[in-house]
Order: structure tokens, then C-alpha cells, then sequence
């Protein structure tokens, strides 16, 4: 695999880049538990947090069943282990509210019409027909089979192989929020790197599968505008990359990401008052969240120039 950055010479991935991919792939493996906090920081300005999206989307490349729909019944099997009889559901098109039924002796999941005997067998392929009582239904974007499968499985050094499937499916849970210059100023600059394998280079956006960037193919990644405060797809995600530290602040204490780990992406060389901002918030959560020790122990040592700081929820 060759890297260019703003340039015609492609040459081995460096160091940085290969830090920045695996810290996005190992955030991604421990999203559950408590909620994450990180910077990493930067010596200038990058196309870094698209580096750490595209580590983070490699990893749910490599795990069974890491789609919308799938990731949807998950939902719904954990909210039906609770109490009932609720959450109410709601189906796309039977009319009526619906509450989780006991299982039957196989272990099967169903959903029955409230104050009837009505009762619909859920299962992962229509999970997506439900729908939380007073939330918008799931999103599962039909498109064209992601491309350049070779370019993900080379990414990451020892990586688990990527799951076939998982190439014809949407996936909602890693998000990218871009600068708050908006979102071509974010795309202009992740279209500075490019990877290349044999004669064939392609630009950092094309690999991240945002629906708008590549819209006929099958999207893995969500993007929030920090300009407009809007989502392009989805409801939330599991893990957001902040793109500068304007997105990091509008995106920790975002009502729709109260629940998602957040990393934000920051270089050094904006002015003394915005870094003490970042500065502020992270001694603020100080309160209620502390140092990240196992995520930091599993990352190798950053490269010259970078420090990253990592806070879990007590």
C-alpha cells in the first residue's frame, strides 16, 4: 500500500498515518461500556480525522453482522430483555401500537399489538420495518457494493479479515463531523491524501463511503455538518471523529451524541484562546470522567508530534 499527501510521490505509509488508522480501528473495538472521550493532537492542520474514520470504518468492515438493520435488532432484542411492556414500537405498516411479547420456545423474538392477540415474528431482515414509539425509523441505504476491497484489507496490520457481506450494506455506526468551515472545506482537505496500489490511486473521501460522497455506493460512514448542525442519514452513532476543535466542542455535548464516544481532531497551530477552550472543556469533564489508562495502553506510543488524551466515563 502507497500514501501521498498533497503531492505526485507516493512512497510506504508513514508512521503518523499508520497511528492515526490504528487509533481509529482500536476506538471502534472498545465502543461499548462506558462513553470516550479523546483528543488527539496534532502539529498542524491534516486530513488526520479522516485517517481515524477510516481505521474506525475498517474495523466494523471486519465484524459479522456490523450493519443498520442488524445493528437495529440488536436494539431491539436488548430493549425487549427489559421490563415490559415497553418501549412501544411501531411498524411501517401495520397500524397500531405494539409491545415486546415473551419469547416462544425456540427463542424467537415477536412484537404484539397492544390489547390484542395479534403477534409479528421479528427477526434481523425486517427489524427495520420497527421503529421506537416517537422515533424516526431506521435508515438502511440500498446502493452499489462498496469498491476496492483490497485497499480496506491492507489497511491495518493484523487486522481481522473484512466480512463479505458487510460490502452491500449501510452502516450508521461511525460518524465523521466536519469542520465548521462546512463540508467541502472538509472534503478538499481529506482529498489531499490518496492511497495507491498498482496503478490505481484513490482519494481518502472515495474510501470513506459517505452517502453524498459517493452516493450510488452503499454508505458505511454518517457525516455531521458542524456548519448546520445536521446529520445526513441516521439517528446517531456509536462513535463520532470530531474534525478540529470547533466540531469537538459542538459535537461532545450535542444532545443526539450524549451516548457516542467522541475523538477529537486538533492541530497546534490555531490561536492560543480556541486551544485553551478545548483546554477548559477537558478539565470541566474532569468531574465525571477519568483517565482512559486501557485505551491508552493498548495504542503503541504516538509518533513524534502527536499526543493524544483519552477520558472514559466513571
Amino acid at each position: 500500500m502507497q500514501f501521498c499527501e498533497d503531492g505526485v510521490y507516493f512512497h510506504s505509509v508513514p508512521k503518523w498515518a499508520a497511528f492515526l488508522l490504528n487509533c481509529g480501528f482500536l476506538s471502534s473495538w472498545v465502543t461499548a461500556g462506558a462513553r470516550r472521550i479523546s483528543i488527539i493532537s496534532m502539529p498542524c492542520d491534516s486530513a488526520a480525522a479522516g485517517l481515524v474514520t477510516l481505521g474506525a470504518m475498517r474495523h466494523r468492515l471486519s465484524v459479522t453482522a456490523a450493519d443498520d438493520s442488524s445493528s437495529h435488532f440488536l436494539r431491539l432484542e436488548n430493549l425487549a430483555s427489559h421490563s415490559p411492556p415497553g418501549p412501544f414500537l411501531r411498524h411501517q405498516s401495520q397500524k397500531g401500537l405494539f409491545v415486546f411479547d415473551k419469547r416462544d420456545g425456540q427463542g424467537n423474538l415477536w412484537a404484539k399489538r397492544e390489547n390484542s392477540s395479534t403477534r409479528i415474528m421479528v427477526i434481523p431482515s425486517n427489524a427495520k420495518a420497527w421503529r421506537i414509539d416517537g422515533e424516526p425509523p431506521v435508515e438502511a441505504l440500498d446502493g452499489h457494493e462498496l469498491r476496492h476491497r483490497e485497499y480496506y484489507e491492507r489497511l491495518i496490520d493484523s487486522a481481522s479479515p473484512v466480512v463479505e457481506s458487510n460490502f452491500t450494506r449501510s452502516d450508521s455506526t461511525i460518524c465523521l463531523a466536519g469542520r465548521v468551515a462546512g463540508e467541502t472545506a472538509t472534503r478538499a482537505m481529506l482529498a489531499r491524501v490518496r492511497f495507491q496500489r498498482g496503478d490505481l490511486p484513490i482519494e481518502l473521501p472515495t474510501l470513506l463511503a459517505v452517502h453524498d460522497w459517493s452516493p450510488k455506493t452503499v454508505s458505511r460512514v454518517t457525516f455531521f455538518n458542524s456548519r448546520t448542525n445536521q446529520l445526513d442519514r441516521g439517528t446517531s452513532a456509536r462513535l463520532v471523529i470530531a474534525d478540529g476543535d470547533a466540531a469537538f466542542l459542538r459535537i461532545v455535548d450535542a444532545d443526539q451524541f450524549r451516548q457516542s464516544d467522541v475523538i477529537g481532531v486538533i492541530h497546534r497551530t490555531i490561536e492560543r484562546d480556541r486551544l485553551e477552550s478545548v483546554g477548559r472543556k477537558l478539565a470541566d469533564m474532569t468531574q465525571w470522567y477519568v483517565s482512559d489508562t486501557e485505551m491508552l495502553d493498548r495504542l503503541q506510543h504516538a509518533p513524534p508530534g502527536i499526543a493524544i488524551v483519552t477520558m472514559r466515563h466513571r
